[in-house]
Order: C-alpha cells, then sequence, then structure tokens
C-alpha cells in the first residue's frame, strides 16, 4: 500500500477540523449534562482538548489538531498536559500528525510519560473527485427525535455502552454546521453517520451500521448523503478516519468512495 502525498495546508485543515468537530460534539452536550459527565474543552492555538473525567471508555479525553498553528515543543505539549490534569482525567490521548512531529519528540515524549499506542489511518477526499454508493433501504436525514435510535447504532456498531452517549448526539442536531442521515429498515434505524462542516472540510464521522444490516451498502449510501451536504454547503474536501486494516468494512468503504489514505497518526497516551 502506497499513501499519497497531501499538501501540509490541507494536513492543518483536515486535522483541525477534526478537532473542531469533536470539541463541538463534546460542548454540545446541555451545561447539565456537561457537568454530570465531566465534560471540558478548550482550544490551543488552532488544536484543541477535551477531557471527559466520567468516561470508562477512556475515548473522549483527547487532544487534537495540535503542532500546526504553534510548534508541538516542550512548552506547547506541557499546555495540553496541564489542561487534562487540571481536568482530573487519569488519561488522555493525543493525536499528532506524522507532519508537525518534531526531531526530538522522543524525548519530549520520555519526560511527559507519553506512549505510542494505537493508530489511525487518515483519509481526504476532493468533493468532486466523490464516487456515489447506494443501498436498497430508505435513506434520509434524522432529527432530534431520532437520538435514542442513532444511540443504538453506536452501542451495537461500536460496542461503546459507556459513557451514554445521548447528551452528545441529542446536541449535535442543535450545531447548525453538522448534519445526520441514517438507513432504514421500515421503521427501524439501522445505520447513520454525521458530517460536521468545518469552513471548506466536510468531517465524516459517527459512522455505523447494526451488524444484522451489514453488507447491504448502508453506509456507502450514507457516505453519499453526507458528500452531497458537504457539497451543498460548499465545502472543497471531505476528511475521515478508521483503522489501519485494509480490510474492515470502514476502510474498504473509504476508498470505494473515491477517499485516499494519505497517512497513519499515532495516538499518544498520556497517564497521570
Amino acid at each position: 500500500m502506497s499513501l499519497r502525498t497531501l499538501p501540509i495546508a490541507d494536513v492543518q485543515l483536515i486535522e483541525q477540523a477534526e478537532g473542531a468537530y469533536f470539541r463541538r460534539f463534546l460542548a454540545g452536550a446541555s451545561a447539565p449534562d456537561r457537568e454530570v459527565l465531566g465534560i471540558r474543552t478548550t482550544t490551543f492555538g488552532g488544536g484543541m482538548a477535551a477531557a471527559m473525567a466520567d468516561d470508562p471508555s477512556g475515548y473522549w479525553s483527547k487532544s487534537l489538531g495540535v503542532g500546526f498553528d504553534v510548534p508541538l515543543d516542550r512548552a506547547g505539549l506541557g499546555e495540553v498536559v496541564s489542561f487534562f490534569r487540571a481536568s482530573g482525567v487519569e488519561s488522555a490521548l493525543i493525536a499528532v500528525a506524522p507532519q508537525v512531529i518534531p526531531d526530538d519528540w522522543d524525548a519530549i515524549c520520555a519526560d511527559d510519560g507519553l506512549t505510542a499506542t494505537s493508530a489511525w489511518a487518515k483519509f481526504a477526499c476532493p468533493v468532486d473527485d466523490f464516487v456515489s454508493g447506494g443501498t436498497d433501504l430508505d435513506v434520509r436525514e434524522l432529527t432530534e427525535r431520532d437520538t435514542s435510535a442513532w444511540a443504538r447504532i453506536i452501542r451495537e456498531a461500536f460496542g461503546m455502552t459507556e459513557p451514554d452517549l445521548t447528551p452528545m448526539l441529542r446536541g449535535v442536531f442543535d450545531d447548525p454546521e453538522a448534519r445526520v442521515f441514517g438507513a432504514w429498515d421500515g421503521d427501524e434505524l439501522v445505520g447513520a453517520g454525521a458530517v460536521h462542516v468545518v469552513g471548506e472540510v466536510a468531517s465524516i464521522n459517527t459512522g455505523g451500521t447494526l451488524p444484522s444490516h451489514r453488507n447491504r451498502g448502508v453506509q456507502s449510501a450514507i457516505l453519499t448523503a453526507r458528500h452531497e451536504a458537504a457539497a451543498s454547503a460548499g465545502c472543497r474536501l471531505l476528511t475521515a478516519e478508521t483503522g489501519l486494516s485494509t480490510s474492515s468494512p470502514s476502510y474498504r468503504n473509504l476508498v470505494r468512495a473515491g477517499f485516499a489514505h494519505h497517512y497513519d497518526r499515532v495516538n499518544w497516551l498520556w497517564t497521570a
């Protein structure tokens, strides 16, 4: 597999678009829900960090998009780590694009106790290069009344039973730059996915299909609906991320739709 080169300006756009949607997703929960879950978010010169104290999964405390506007040196990383410490979380992930890792990164990681864990494949697709797909199921835009059904998709597709994401999912419908589409088998929602517009970039995220309805083109059709929404919003680039396995359904769906795998991004684990 050969990765395609992406201009550094576009790398910055797609990395910071992911961070912007992630922050908006968590900050979109109501104030009482944010208090219960211990959600805090902040920005760092184009990058961001979010912390969720009540998160058994360990997924939602994360920093994204750092290292572009401000170099990721000891001081820059120290600011991110200080935020996580003040938020009271036991651990967090710091996702760093390989294009902005400094020469002394190994020493910086040793000083702050960061260790490399998983890595994600980062994808992008020019809006004009997208390849549409379809399904025999009914695909339409979701509304707030579909929140519970969407939450079920997340639980069953990703196995993420805790924390309850319903407050954040509900908040997406109040975000004027986000839209959610789903596939229906009669009255049952069987697949869904969101798109968040961040300037000229559309971040494709939170997509999943119930195991009972896989291999029916559900995600290809939902990707198509999200592409149409992004094009209508005037976006130039679509971006998404998934695991590194080239045989996974998510990976194959993105490639089939015209996305290119541009680079692998390591998640660096910080522990208190």
